[in-house]
């Protein structure tokens, strides 16, 4: 056909007909933002087919639009076609089809490649669903987790419809089982939304539910400073209640103890009866301090006495004043410093006889005390 009467009949195509280009279209066109690279076959299938069907180029991938008389007009779409799916596709990939004739071919042989529902892809789905959870995301991120597994589960098995009900029945009873996968996900903080909407008769569908979710959630949001005071003043009200039975300040002063009749007790508490603890301050000055004093001085005065004996019966060669004044000399130090006395022990009479001491103390060394 001449040239000008290809523009000619392109000129005269409607915009409805699928051998139609547009003046923007052309081969190096990206229409899907996501490339192929042999993983997510199934959306990535989907979103090509939603991009063809908006060019009405769909059906030279499905074969229902063939050569006709106007075969320069369907070998342009059709190899248009063909760059467009292309151009999402890997490198790799890309480079093993670049050689098929037509859209419908290409893309059979990447169905046929790719797109097969194996046992090991459907177990992986499988698994990767029951394995799946909230944890730290919203609601509506775990929502899109689950439902892109629901939907690559979907494209590998489809259930043909029918004119009998048993097919209404399946699609019903699918989005049950579906509904209980995404109430079992959900975190602990959710108990009281889930037992609502699995009370409901008939159970919600996955969409209701969804919005129930999210309004509870947005309730959380809204009020969480006052979730954690009332729980706190709870908790607070408790540990008083089992600590003390005493609740206001003024019971205290109200309890008196029949033992020693003091107020601020009860008579199971009181120190008198189970004694008074190590670290207990008490406010009055101990009354034995000047008797025990005295009662140091004393024993001072009894074992100088003692030493006094001893030196005599050992024998000494000091004289009677010089014991006296020894005498007095320890005296006046141990009033000096009256805490030395547990150091100061009586002498050992074996000791006194190494000295060699002679002659024994006086009678007035002795009366002296």
């Amino acid at each position: 056909m001449p040239e000008n009467q290809t523009n000619s009949a392109v000129n005269s195509i409607d915009e409805s007909n699928p051998l139609y280009l547009h003046p923007s279209d052309h081969p190096g066109m990206i229409l899907v933002s996501k490339q192929f690279d042999g993983t997510g076959f199934g959306s990535w299938k989907r979103a090509m087919m939603i991009a063809l069907s908006a060019k009405n180029k769909l059906g030279f991938v499905t074969g229902t639009v063939t050569n006709s008389s106007n075969s320069d007009l369907w070998q342009r779409c059709n190899d248009m076609v063909i760059s467009w799916i292309i151009n999402t596709l890997a490198r790799e990939i890309s480079e093993s089809v670049l050689y098929v004739q037509t859209a419908s071919q290409l893309w059979k042989e990447l169905n046929d490649r790719y797109g097969q529902a194996n046992g090991t892809k459907f177990y992986q789905l499988q698994k990767s669903l029951c394995e799946i959870s909230q944890g730290n995301s919203n609601i509506a991120s775990y929502f899109t987790k689950i439902k892109c597994i629901w939907d690559e589960i979907s494209s590998l098995y489809t259930i043909p419809p029918c004119s009998c009900g048993t097919y209404q029945e399946m699609v019903k009873r699918e989005e049950e089982q579906r509904l209980i996968q995404f109430l079992m996900g959900l975190n602990s903080t959710y108990d009281a939304i889930r037992g609502n909407i699995l009370m409901m008769q008939p159970l919600p569908s996955i969409s209701q539910a969804y919005a129930l979710l999210i309004h509870d959630e947005k309730q959380k949001e809204i009020h969480p400073a006052t979730q954690s005071f009332t729980e706190a003043s709870a908790m607070h009200v408790q540990n008083q209640s089992q600590g003390n039975s005493y609740n206001k300040p003024g019971d205290l002063k109200k309890v008196i103890c029949e033992n020693c009749k003091k107020p601020g007790h009860a008579t199971n508490k009181c120190y008198r009866l189970i004694g008074f603890p190590k670290d207990f301050k008490f406010t009055k000055p101990k009354r034995f301090a000047g008797t025990t004093s005295t009662n140091d001085n004393l024993n001072f005065k009894e074992e100088m006495h003692k030493f006094d004996v001893h030196a005599m019966n050992a024998g000494t060669s000091l004289t009677s004043d010089q014991c006296h004044q020894l005498i007095q000399f320890l005296h006046n130090t141990h009033l000096a410093n009256p805490n030395s006395r547990s150091s100061f022990q009586s002498p050992n009479v074996t000791t006194i006889k190494s000295a060699n001491f002679a002659g024994p103390f006086s009678e007035e060394a002795t009366s002296s005390w």
